[in-house]
């Protein structure tokens, strides 16, 4: 499991990768990774973010995710959404500088046809469709779909951004970068601000200021959610106690945690274990 560069398994033929997504209570603390990544929510509904702004997902939304992007998403209740992510190989065939573009984020579901958001949405219903049926030749009919995607995203919802501030969002993406991972290696100790800003060669105060502009959150809310996200995992795959749990992963505050917990999964973590492997881990031969 990555908690800040995510690796995808593109499909070995297309070379990018689709999915029907269904989530349930579903929390993902921030990441980026090298894809176009472009969310489709069809039932339910997402919060999602991206650097430092937010974007509440319904019904016939689209999210679209520039590859670096740093960005969180987060699901209560139920939501299905179709997930498109595009390697930078098809990108590089959008024009010889494409690493300028940047793609507009949010496309509000809406019944007018000449929006982009519903040429959009009959491409990925229609990617939906092919990659179910998988019939003979499939694939080409796939592919033409997807770069009649990227041909529209490029001509109606893109942008050029500078060279120079392209190079110092650069710079400051490799420092948060630095500091995502010293959290994955170092979570399970007390950390402080003096510790990653003395690995990043900053000052605390600089450190503190880009994190938030590039995430859109303090650093010790990114730091709690990667703890949050391992006793998860260990919740529902272990039968480990949750005090265990709580000093395995670094977690001292509990009513901090506990409020975290519930605003993440929507229960506490005992209710979740036993509504979702409690009957598994007592029973390991049903």
């Amino acid at each position: 499991m990555s908690i800040t560069h995510e690796t995808i398994q593109d499909d070995n033929f297309l070379q990018l990768h689709f999915t029907d997504v269904y989530a349930v209570n579903q929390s993902l603390p921030l990441h980026w990774h090298n894809h176009l990544e472009i969310l489709y929510i069809v039932t339910g509904a997402m919060t999602a973010y991206i650097h430092d702004r937010s974007y509440a997902l319904t019904h016939g939304d689209i999210l679209i995710v520039n590859p670096r992007d740093i960005h969180t998403t987060h699901v209560r209740d139920n939501c299905r959404y179709y997930l498109l992510q595009i390697p930078a190989a098809h990108l590089a065939l959008i024009d010889n500088d494409w690493k300028l573009l940047h793609f507009g984020e949010y496309l509000p579901a809406s019944a007018d046809n000449a929006s982009v958001n519903h040429s959009l949405s009959l491409i990925l219903e229609a990617l939906f469709r092919l990659d179910q049926e998988q019939a003979p030749g499939y694939r080409l009919l796939f592919l033409a779909q997807i770069y009649e995607l990227l041909y529209l995203l490029y001509k109606q919802d893109s942008t050029r951004l500078s060279a120079k501030s392209q190079s110092k969002t650069e710079r400051d993406f490799l420092r948060i970068e630095q500091s995502m991972q010293y959290v994955k290696k170092n979570y399970r100790k007390q950390i402080s601000l003096e510790d990653v800003a003395k690995e990043l060669s900053l000052t605390p105060e600089y450190f503190c200021r880009i994190f938030r502009k590039y995430t859109g959150q303090t650093f010790f809310t990114y730091v709690n959610q990667v703890r949050l996200l391992y006793f998860y995992e260990d919740l529902i795959h272990t039968d480990e106690s949750v005090t265990y749990l709580l000093g395995k992963h670094g977690i001292t505050n509990y009513k901090v945690f506990i409020r975290e917990f519930k605003k993440a999964y929507g229960t506490t973590p005992h209710r979740l274990r036993k509504s979702t492997c409690g009957n598994s881990l007592r029973n390991p031969e049903s």
